[in-house]
C-alpha cells in the first residue's frame, strides 16, 4: 500500500489538480462529475479551493516518490445553505485507483466534518458503481439507502468525534 499524504486543498493545489483532471480517464470523470466534463469545472475548483470547509471542504492525496510530489486525487465534502447532508465526492487519478488515497482523504474529510458538527453525509453514484457507498457503509450507520434509475444513493449518520 501507498504512503499518502492528505491535506486540505488550497490555491497553491490548482495547477495540480488540473493536471490531474486532464490525466483522467473519460470513464473516471464521466464516474465523478455525471457526465462528459472536458476541463475541471471553474465553479468547482473555485469553491474547492476556497478553504471555506463550513461550504465546500476539500483534501488532496500527494504520493512523494522519485524526489517529487504527483497529486493523486481531491475529495470534497459540499454542505449547501439549508441541506440535511454534506454530499460527498472523490476523484482519484486512474493510475491511484484502489491503492488507499480515497480512503485516505475520506477518513480526513470525515474527521473534520464531525469536528465542525456535521451529522449527515450524503453520496450519489451512478449505477454499478456502488464503491463509494460501500465504503461509507464501512465506516458510518447508513441512514437512508435508494436505489433509483439515476443509480444508487445512500445518508449516512456521522457518530461523534
Amino acid at each position: 500500500m501507498r504512503r499518502w499524504q492528505v491535506a486540505v486543498a488550497g490555491p497553491a493545489d490548482a495547477a495540480a489538480l488540473r493536471e490531474l483532471f486532464a490525466a483522467c480517464s473519460q470513464d473516471t470523470v464521466r464516474l465523478r462529475f455525471f457526465g462528459q466534463v472536458r476541463a475541471l469545472p471553474p465553479d468547482y475548483l473555485e469553491h474547492v479551493l476556497a478553504g471555506r470547509a463550513d461550504v465546500h471542504d476539500a483534501v488532496v492525496a500527494y504520493e512523494y516518490g522519485a524526489g517529487r510530489a504527483r497529486l493523486a486525487g481531491l475529495a470534497s465534502l459540499a454542505l449547501p445553505p439549508g441541506a440535511r447532508a454534506a454530499e460527498i465526492g472523490v476523484l482519484v487519478g486512474d493510475a491511484w485507483q484502489r491503492q488507499g488515497a480515497g480512503r485516505a482523504m475520506v477518513d480526513l474529510l470525515l474527521s473534520r466534518a464531525r469536528a465542525r458538527g456535521v451529522r449527515y453525509v450524503s453520496a450519489a453514484v451512478l449505477p454499478g458503481r456502488s464503491g463509494l457507498l460501500a465504503a461509507l457503509g464501512r465506516r458510518l450507520p447508513a441512514e437512508r439507502l435508494a436505489h433509483s434509475a439515476d443509480g444508487p444513493s445512500g445518508v449516512y449518520k456521522l457518530d461523534g468525534p
